[in-house]
C-alpha cells in the first residue's frame, strides 16, 4: 500500500520524511491554504450592490496554489492512501479538508487519515505516524470555515461601500479598507490619541530630600505633589531650617514574584516584541519556522498548563544544551489555567546554535521553560518610610531582590533594585540637601504593540493565532504608522473612525467582533451549527450596514444639494 503524507510546509515535509524513514511513503506539502471561498458569479466588485452579499451563502472555491494543485493531483493518482499532516489546529484542519477535496476528485471515497503533532521533533513524529486517525475534526473545519466566509462577505461589503463612498463624495482614489477585527484595533489607538490631544497639563511641586542615617546610608524621599505654588513655597521654606528629619513610619515585607506559567502564544508575542522591538507578526513567523524545522512546538496556542503525562526529557535536554546550563531539579511546573484542547504550551524541541534574531527567539522559549518548571519563585523585598522634615512630611520607597529563584535562568523584565536602608520609628536623619521640584502633569504615552496585543486579547477581538496580524494591518492600510516603538493614527485614520462612530459605535468598538469570536468557540464545542453561527453573525453585521448605507447616502445627498445651491 502506497501512503502519502501532505503537510503545509516544506520544512514540515522535510522533518516527516526523516522521521519516518525508508518506506513505502511519499511526503509532500502544500504551501499553506491551496483554495480560499469566494462569491459566486455576478457578485464581483461593481456587478452588484454591496448590500446584497450578506445574503450569500454558497461560496466557490478559488484555486491559490496552482503549482500545489498540479503536484497534489500527480502524486495522488499513484498513491493508495491520504495522511493529512498539517498544524494541529482550525486552519491546519481546513487546509486537511482543502487537501481532502483535491484527493477525493482523484480517487473518490478511498481512504484518508489525520496524522497529529505539535512538534516535528522525530520521537513524535514517530508516534503521531503509529496513532493515525479515521478522520479530521469536522467542527475545526466548520470554525476556520465560518471565520473565512464571514470576514469575506463582512469585509467585501463594507470595504465596497466606504470606497465607493470616499472616491464619489470624498474625491479619494484609494481604498477604504474595513475588518471587523482591523477596525476595534484601529479604535483602541484613536482612542488613546484623543486621550493624548484632549489632555491638559496641569503644574505642580513636590519637596525632594536627600537623606543620611546614621550608617552613612544615602537615600531620596519626596513629599506629595502640591498643587498651589504658594503653598509649596512656604512648606519648603520652613522645612529648609531643620538639620535633621523624623522617621515617623517604617514598614518592610517580602513579596514572592511568581515564576512565569508555561507558554502560550500572546504572552510570548508581548514578552518577544519588548525584548526584541519586532513586530508581533514577525516574531510569529520566526517562531513557526524554529517549529517546523524542529526547534520549538507548535507556535500557535492558548494553553499554559501541561498535562500530567508530558514528557518534559526532550525539552530539558534541549534546553540544558542550547544554554549550556546544568539543572538538578524535579520537574514541577506552575500551572496556568488555560487548555485550548489541542495544543501543548510552547516548549523548546532542539538546541538552536545560531547567532540571528531566531536565537534570541529559541533562547527566551527555552529559558521559559527551564523558569517555569525547574525554578523557584522570586523574593522581593519592599520597604517604605514616612518622614518629617520640619511641617514636609516625605516619602521614601524601595525594593530588591533577596532570592533571586527563576530570575537566574529568566532575566526578562527583572525588576532592578532600588533600596533604602532599614530605619527604626523615631530615628533621626540628617538632611543631605533639600530642593523644590517643579513638574507637569503628562498625557498618557501612545500604544506599544505589546500593550496594544494585550487590550485585543483582554476583549476577545481575534484568537492567539491571528492576533499579531491586526496591528501590522492597520500599518499596511495607512491607518497608522509608527513613531519609535508607539502607534500613531493618521488623519485617514481618524476621519474613518470618526465616521464609523459617528453612524453606530459598533461598527469599531470591540463588542459585536466578540460576539463573532464566541460563535466560533460554540461552533468548536458542538453548541451551534455553522449554519446557524453565519446566518446570526451576518444578520447582526447586516444592520450595522443598512445603518452606514442609510447615513452615507444622506451625506452624499445632502452634500450634492448643497453644492447645486452653490
Amino acid at each position: 500500500m502506497k501512503y502519502v503524507v501532505v503537510a503545509e510546509k516544506p520544512s514540515v515535509a522535510r522533518r516527516i520524511r526523516e522521521a519516518l524513514g525508508d518506506r513505502d511513503i511519499v511526503v509532500t506539502s502544500v504551501r499553506g491554504h491551496l483554495m480560499d471561498s469566494e462569491f459566486p458569479e455576478g457578485y464581483g466588485w461593481g456587478r452588484c450592490r454591496p448590500r446584497e452579499l450578506f445574503r450569500v451563502r454558497e461560496f466557490v472555491d478559488e484555486v491559490r496554489d496552482k503549482r500545489s494543485l498540479a503536484e497534489l493531483r500527480k502524486i495522488f493518482k499513484v498513491s493508495d492512501r491520504l495522511v493529512i499532516a498539517t498544524d494541529n489546529d482550525s486552519e491546519g484542519e481546513l487546509i486537511g479538508m482543502e487537501i481532502l477535496k483535491i484527493w477525493r476528485k482523484v480517487n473518490g471515497s478511498r481512504q484518508y487519515m489525520r496524522m497529529r503533532f505539535n512538534s516535528t521533533d522525530y520521537n513524535e513524529l514517530r508516534r503521531a505516524w503509529r496513532s493515525l486517525e479515521e478522520t479530521l475534526n469536522w467542527r475545526w473545519v466548520s470554525k476556520a470555515l465560518f471565520r473565512q466566509r464571514f470576514d469575506l462577505v463582512t469585509g467585501a461589503a463594507f470595504t465596497r461601500l466606504l470606497t465607493g463612498y470616499a472616491r464619489k463624495v470624498e474625491g479619494y482614489d484609494g481604498l477604504v479598507s474595513w475588518g471587523s477585527c482591523q477596525s476595534p484595533t484601529l479604535w483602541f489607538i484613536v482612542q488613546r490619541e484623543r486621550e493624548r490631544q484632549s489632555f491638559k497639563p496641569r503644574k505642580f511641586w513636590t519637596i525632594k530630600a536627600v537623606l543620611e542615617n546614621s550608617s552613612g546610608e544615602k537615600f531620596e524621599a519626596e513629599s506629595g505633589r502640591f498643587w498651589s505654588r504658594d503653598e509649596a513655597e512656604e512648606v519648603y521654606n520652613e522645612s529648609l531650617k531643620a538639620t535633621y528629619g523624623l522617621v515617623d513610619g517604617f514598614e518592610e515585607e517580602h513579596e514572592d514574584v511568581s515564576r512565569p506559567t508555561p507558554l502560550r502564544t500572546d504572552d510570548m508575542l508581548r514578552d518577544l516584541a519588548k525584548i526584541t522591538g519586532l513586530s508581533a507578526a514577525r516574531i510569529l513567523d520566526i517562531a513557526e519556522d524554529l517549529y517546523a524545522e524542529g526547534y520549538i512546538s507548535y507556535p500557535r496556542t492558548d494553553t499554559n498548563r501541561y498535562k500530567p503525562d508530558f514528557d518534559y526529557s526532550q525539552p530539558l535536554k534541549a534546553s540544558c544544551r542550547g544554554l549550556e546550563v546544568k539543572v538538578e531539579a524535579v520537574f514541577n511546573p506552575r500551572q496556568g489555567r488555560l487548555d485550548d484542547g489541542a495544543h501543548t504550551p510552547i516548549y523548546p524541541v532542539q538546541p538552536y546554535l545560531g547567532e540571528d534574531v531566531r536565537r534570541t527567539v529559541w533562547e527566551y522559549v527555552a529559558r521559559r521553560f527551564l523558569a517555569n518548571g525547574f525554578y523557584q519563585d522570586a523574593v522581593r523585598c519592599h520597604r517604605r518610610a514616612d518622614i518629617r522634615v520640619g511641617p514636609a512630611v516625605l516619602k521614601a520607597s524601595g525594593s530588591h531582590t533577596i532570592e533571586s529563584g527563576f530570575y537566574s535562568i529568566y532575566p526578562y523584565f527583572k525588576p532592578e533594585d532600588s533600596p533604602i536602608p532599614s530605619l527604626r520609628v523615631g530615628e533621626k536623619l540628617r538632611v543631605v540637601s533639600l530642593k523644590l521640584h517643579e513638574s507637569s502633569t503628562r498625557p498618557p504615552e501612545r500604544l506599544t504593540e505589546p500593550e496594544l496585543l494585550k487590550i485585543l486579547e483582554e476583549n476577545g477581538i481575534g484568537t492567539d493565532a491571528t492576533r499579531a496580524s491586526f496591528p501590522k494591518l492597520v500599518l499596511e492600510r495607512g491607518y497608522a504608522v509608527k513613531e519609535g516603538k508607539t502607534f500613531k493614527p493618521t488623519e485617514l485614520g481618524m476621519r474613518l473612525i470618526e465616521l464609523l462612530e459617528s453612524i453606530d459605535e459598533k461598527l469599531v468598538t470591540p463588542d459585536t467582533r466578540r460576539m463573532v469570536e464566541e460563535l466560533m468557540a460554540m461552533i468548536d464545542s458542538g453548541g451551534i451549527s455553522y449554519d446557524e453561527a453565519l446566518d446570526k453573525a451576518l444578520r447582526e453585521y447586516e444592520e450595522l450596514f443598512i445603518k452606514l448605507e442609510d447615513a452615507l447616502s444622506a451625506r452624499s445627498r445632502s452634500l450634492l444639494s448643497r453644492n447645486n445651491q452653490l
